[in-house]
């Protein structure tokens, strides 16, 4: 019989498992603290003023299209003032780095294509995915500034026959800011390091031309957890062109991807609308 971890954190706090026995007796305890080490060797890689200009900007452009969501728990404005004199969390966190702990809940149908057509939802199509895992322990990350998207999001965009040049837009899992930036240069929108000069500039708040996270993910609209779900139906929305005020234009091929763990796995789906 195992035993059973204490303090509600489930399988993060069972004492048999590795990073109970060798992480946690160093202070590597719970996801904020994992994630820093990440972004703190990616700061000492790309520049510490490039990173943390580029985790605003990711911060204060989710915020906006949060501002765009009735259903999202942050909805009011913020500066990147504020940002910077926001509260630390574990430091380089900021409070406005790290994703919200909310309740919620979603679902999708799956069907096949033939009785997909014969709903009243126009359908979205599944045009090509991939998924892999490199590590466990954050300890054991093979590079703490490249997560394992590197694999699938170049195979999910050839399995489904496109570029990146064709994704209308583009929905990555955001616990933190750093997990939104090093996710856009593992899918190869950016090179490594390159993220910082790829999101300046609100490129990804609305208005912008590279549409990310319009729902305000999961720093600004909801986090129960489990979020990648919710990247999904965000871009069912905009392919059935349901999402209101943050409606994309012309989007009618995007590219999801969630993180699972400790930066440890990843999945990549492209969806497109006809």
């Amino acid at each position: 019989m195992g035993i059973k971890g204490q303090g509600g954190a489930g399988g993060f706090a069972e004492p048999n498992q590795p990073p109970q026995q060798y992480e946690a007796p160093y202070g590597i305890l719970g996801p904020p603290v994992n994630y820093a080490l990440a972004v703190i060797r990616y700061m000492h890689q790309y520049g510490e003023d490039r990173t943390r200009q580029a985790m605003a900007e990711i911060a204060v452009s989710t915020c906006k299209w949060a501002q765009l969501n009735p259903k999202a728990m942050m909805r009011e404005p913020v500066t990147f003032d504020e940002y910077h004199d926001s509260r630390w969390i574990v430091w380089p966190f900021h409070l406005l780095d790290c994703c919200l702990v909310t309740d919620a809940g979603a679902a999708v149908v799956i069907t096949s294509a033939e009785r997909a057509k014969s709903l009243k939802k126009k359908p979205v199509w599944v045009l090509g995915g991939a998924e892999s895992h490199d590590h466990n322990m954050i300890s054991q990350m093979p590079d703490l500034t490249s997560t394992v998207s590197r694999v699938t999001g170049p195979s999910a965009l050839q399995r489904a026959g496109v570029t990146h040049d064709d994704i209308d837009l583009t929905m990555v899992y955001d616990s933190f800011t750093y997990t939104a930036l090093v996710t856009l240069e593992g899918l190869g929108f950016c090179k490594p390091g390159e993220g910082p000069d790829f999101v300046a500039g609100q490129r990804t708040a609305p208005g912008g031309d590279f549409p990310l996270n319009t729902s305000g993910g999961g720093l600004s609209y909801t986090h129960p957890g489990m979020y990648g779900i919710f990247l999904v139906v965000e871009a069912v929305r905009q392919l059935r062109k349901e999402a209101g005020e943050r409606q994309v234009a012309d989007c009618n091929l995007a590219l999801v991807n969630g993180t699972g763990g400790f930066l440890s796995s990843t999945g990549t789906v492209v969806l497109a609308a006809d």
